[in-house]
């Protein structure tokens, strides 16, 4: 993920990837608990209602697309590059974007592989770990947001603007 240093923009397709795990992580924060109904009524063979059935399925779906999103994301980064980071900006600040952004995209890859392999070989301990990323999940992205508008408003970079549709032109 070598920054590029003609490159002063993310790509479109870059931008649009990291909108659409955003979406997708909002509606797996929404219907996570019918996937944990969904998979104990699995597991025992119990009945469960049609919405739990489709809510279970879908957090399965999406839970899909935020793995091949997250993977698009990064081969996008490897094949166009990244902005450089702002000369301006402290190494310490460089350090924890860098390290959060590991830690982001090793969660994103990470939990989707846990939950489709604990939800395939129907191993309840691998479904716990999945589960058990979500708070860690949460964490990182709250660490992501506040660098992001750290850079904005602190370091006054135009990091935040790069990411947002339509604005990241105009710097």
């Amino acid at each position: 993920m070598p920054p590029s240093p003609n490159r002063t923009s993310w790509s479109r397709f870059n931008v649009f990837l990291h909108w659409t795990i955003v979406v997708l992580i909002l509606f797996q924060w929404i219907e996570g608990e019918y996937m944990s109904q969904f998979w104990d009524a699995t597991l025992e063979g119990e009945a469960i209602d049609r919405t739990g059935v489709i809510l279970g399925y879908s957090h399965i779906v999406i839970g899909t697309l935020v793995l091949v999103a997250a993977v698009l994301r990064l081969v996008d980064r490897f094949v166009a590059g990244r902005p450089a980071h702002g000369a301006d900006e402290p190494q310490w600040a460089v350090l924890l974007a860098k390290v959060t952004h590991v830690l982001l995209y090793a969660l994103l890859l990470l939990m989707p592989v846990l939950g489709l392999v604990a939800w395939f070989t129907g191993n309840d301990d691998i479904a716990g770990y999945h589960a058990f990323l979500w708070n860690p999940l949460l964490a990182i992205i709250a660490l992501h947001v506040v660098g992001a508008l750290a850079q904005h408003f602190w370091f006054r970079t135009p990091a935040l603007k790069r990411m947002i549709p339509g604005l990241r032109h105009s710097i």
